[in-house]
């Protein structure tokens, strides 16, 4: 039975992190390298240099129109509103890798502002999994205990110095305790 137990504890190892109570976010030592920087284009076809974010913690998260957790576009907007005068950068990247995004960055931008009003920043529709993943996420999975989204609204919050700290699968809701604790433990680090 002890084998079985030590096993078991072995393979939970290598999954990715999740937030607890007692480590609601990766220790420094093992957060790996800045992700924020090259510059992408936004929905609105306007620059932005990810360079510009550090010092902010940032929530990443991979979005979708057509997807079971686009409502989690409110929270995640909320959020922005809440506390980006405290830090945080909330920033969407719409994907098609699970074929559930609009067409078009047009129809994604008016979607999301319509049925949601966001007013965070979103970058154009990009690749999120695989070898020809935007170099963002490519960065943001690189870390052992990191992962590339596996669905639409994954989570991954980075630390003021632009390194990747935690990480929270879809089903994890923006405004969770969870995703609270771990978002105020970085904007009390920056501070």
């Amino acid at each position: 039975m002890r084998l079985i137990v030590i096993a078991a504890a072995a393979s939970l190892a290598v999954l990715p992190a999740a937030a607890s109570a007692s480590a609601p976010i990766i220790p420094k030592a093992e957060r790996g390298a800045p992700v924020l920087s090259g510059t992408y284009q936004r929905l609105d076809g306007d620059p932005i240099n990810l360079a510009r974010l550090r010092g902010r913690v940032v929530l990443v998260v991979n979005t979708a129109s057509h997807c079971g957790y686009t409502d989690q576009y409110g929270p995640l907007e909320a959020l922005w509103r809440s506390d980006r005068s405290r830090g945080l950068t909330v920033l969407g990247v719409p994907s098609k890798d699970f074929q559930q995004e609009l067409p078009t960055d047009a129809l994604v931008k008016r979607f999301c502002k319509r049925n949601f009003g966001v007013s965070f920043p979103m970058l154009r529709i990009s690749k999120v999994t695989g070898p020809k993943a935007i170099a963002l996420f490519r960065g943001l999975a690189a870390p052992r205990w990191s992962s590339q989204p596996e669905w639409n609204f994954n989570k991954y919050l980075v630390d003021a110095r632009g390194r990747p700290a935690m990480y929270f699968p879809s089903s994890e809701q923006p405004d969770s305790p969870a995703m609270r604790k771990a978002i105020n433990a970085l904007l009390a680090e920056k501070a």
